[in-house]
């Protein structure tokens, strides 16, 4: 922002300081539309400029260009690591295979020092170019960890290496890529786009190692391929000659048959081929799976199941054990979702005639049949049983001990927090807490919940909140407009008074108060502070709104550390004329230092703020 000035021992000079241990975080000024950076006692570790900060990774923060300053990267003490007139706006992040735990990448919009657009690249946390700026396309990682993708709207395919450089081009207009390049084996398959010719399987110097009509295909450890036209696969070696007569019909392609840019990756190997004895469909089918090492695995007429990490093959009806699938097996099945990795390790079966609902094992043995269940929902990590003729659920098991709770009540499950549960009365309208601890309901009723942990809940009675102990204590009654638990040793509340205004507290561990300030208005968020790439809730914000005074309004935000001490105020002052908004200048004051958004004149602070600044009353 023009003018913005540091009244300080020359901050913008000074050497950097180490983040205090509670972290470091950004804030968000009103009048200066921009971060600065400070840490967790308040110290002043990047004034603002008018340029917004963005967190990109561990110990690093970018700041966009500012009026007479260029693009900046700081780490966590505020150190100014690199400065570039040029111009790097941050998109997605760019993740290639096998690189977790690596630095952090991602594709960016880039442009010199001079405006000039130079297109998309793949930079670090730094902005240095990892792949090279290019017009009017995208950067696309591939199943391989050595080659990434230049895809160009309207330019041949390049692929590079991670040097850097290119290694083979595509020219889209002439040939399809319809597979390539292959985990060892920098080789790819182009199909011409205008013509029934055979394929060609291509190495990056532009050498034929092979031609066929292909629509699909995968290398096999020996050196040879997997190799599919239209719906049939057969085995060649790797200069495409067939090693045998038998075929593999591979269902659900139609109507399109080519694959398009495969790479041997988990979504390249079909799910389930069918083999056939000769390529004319003689003999009898067999059901089963393609596999890395050239060999096909029958497949018995069983189901595939995830479950503990790995897959599983067996059927529940014939009461045999499931068993592990074989490792060759499950490297080529597609790779599970998030939710499906994380389950527990159990499987359901449902109810049927003459049985209720069960949990099994991995292996297909029972482990929980309480017998009345008719349905069992997956909840975190647990289970809700729903009983034959009810529609809602009263059992709660979590793989060690289950629950029953009482007839009329069900669990409630968007408000889960072991060893507390939610219990809904739908007849009464009302709501109870059941300690899983203790086996039973705790405290009065209430009407609902704000909000549920292991160790307490936020209620709403009579249309106040209050909060209940785990044991039934009330240690707060409903008397408060907001009650914001901090972490397991602080609390927020947020009270009417009766003569106007608001009482904001801060509590401790056991509710007694650590600070009272009386206030005409009063919101409180937590704020996210980092410690290299630890999030923590070391600083809160308080909004503490516009206030009315002689000279005009004045609005003012707050952040305090979790004894309410204030670190931080911002302050926006008074515009000429304007009696409603505080829309003139803007003052960030922390201890020992100022930043104004107009230094000349600077924004006066009255002598009635000087106890909210400090962290007392509102003036009255």
């Amino acid at each position: 922002m023009k003018g913005m000035f540091v009244l300080c021992a020359l901050l913008s000079l000074a050497p950097a300081v180490q983040a205090a241990p509670g972290g470091t975080l950004p804030v968000l000024a009103n009048r200066f539309g921009a971060e600065a950076l400070i840490d967790a006692e308040g110290r002043l570790l990047v004034a603002p400029n008018g340029a917004r900060l963005q967190r990109l990774a561990a110990d690093r923060w970018m700041r966009m260009q500012g009026e007479g300053t260029p693009q900046q990267w700081f780490d966590d003490g505020g150190a100014l690591l690199r400065e570039d007139a040029g111009y790097v706006e941050y998109g997605e992040s760019f993740v290639l295979p096998g690189a977790a735990g690596a630095s952090p990448l991602w594709q960016a919009f880039l442009a010199d020092g001079k405006g000039v657009r130079l297109g998309r690249a793949v930079v670090d946390a730094l902005g240095q170019v990892r792949w090279p700026a290019l017009p009017d396309g995208q950067w696309a990682a591939l199943a391989v960890p050595d080659r990434v993708l230049w895809t160009a709207s309207s330019a041949p395919l390049r692929f590079f290496d991670l040097a850097g450089q290119p290694v083979m081009d595509v020219d889209e207009h002439a040939w399809q890529w319809v597979a390539g390049p292959f985990p060892g084996r920098p080789v790819y398959v182009l199909c011409a786009v205008e013509e029934d010719a055979p394929c060609r399987v291509m190495d990056e110097a532009g050498t034929v190692v092979f031609a066929d009509h292909i629509d699909a295909l995968l290398p096999v450890a020996d050196g040879g391929w997997w190799l599919r036209q239209r719906d049939l696969w057969r085995r060649v070696d790797a200069r495409g000659r067939p090693l045998d007569a038998v075929r593999y019909r591979q269902a659900g392609l139609y109507p399109r048959f080519r694959q398009y840019g495969g790479a041997a990756g988990p979504r390249d190997w079909p799910d389930e081929v069918t083999r056939l004895a000769d390529g004319h469909g003689q003999g009898t089918p067999a059901r089963g799976w393609l596999l890395a090492d050239g060999r096909f695995q029958a497949l018995p007429r069983q189901r595939v199941a995830y479950c503990g990490g790995r897959w599983w093959i067996g059927e529940d009806e014939d009461g045999a054990p499931w068993q592990p699938l074989a490792d060759a097996v499950a490297a080529v099945m597609r790779a599970p979702d998030e939710a499906t990795r994380q389950a527990p390790p159990w499987r359901l079966r449902a109810a049927s005639a003459g049985r209720g609902a069960a949990v099994l094992d991995c292996a297909g043995a029972v482990v929980f049949e309480p017998g009345r269940v008719e349905r069992f929902d997956s909840v975190d990590g647990a289970l809700l049983g729903t009983f034959a003729g009810e529609h809602a659920p009263r059992l709660w098991w979590d793989g060690r001990s289950a629950h029953e709770v009482p007839a009329g009540l069900a669990i409630d499950d968007d408000h889960l927090a072991p060893p507390l549960l939610l219990l809904r009365d739908q007849a009464a309208g009302r709501q109870h807490v059941y300690n899983l601890a203790l086996g039973r309901v705790v405290g009065r009723s209430i009407e609902d919940a704000a909000q549920v942990d292991e160790r307490a809940v936020v209620f709403r009675r009579d249309g106040q909140l209050g909060l209940m102990l785990a044991d039934g204590r009330e240690p707060l009654a409903a008397d408060y407009l907001e009650i914001l638990p901090w972490g397991e040793d602080r609390t927020w509340t947020r009270r009417a008074l009766d003569e106007g205004g608001e009482e904001l507290a801060l509590l401790d561990a056991d509710y007694h108060v650590l600070l009272r300030r009386h206030l005409a208005f009063s919101g409180v968020t937590l704020e996210t502070t980092w410690q290299g790439a630890q999030p923590g809730h070391a600083v809160a914000r308080l909004n503490l709104g516009t206030m009315p005074l002689p000279d005009g309004p004045y609005f003012v935000q707050q952040w305090v550390d979790r004894n309410g001490r204030v670190l931080v105020s911002d302050v926006s002052c008074p515009a000429a004329g304007a009696d409603v908004l505080a829309s003139g200048a803007g003052v960030l004051l922390g201890q020992g230092w100022r930043v104004d958004t107009t230094p000349a004149p600077p924004c006066r602070l009255p002598a009635a703020l000087t106890p909210l600044l400090q962290g007392g009353d509102a003036p009255r």
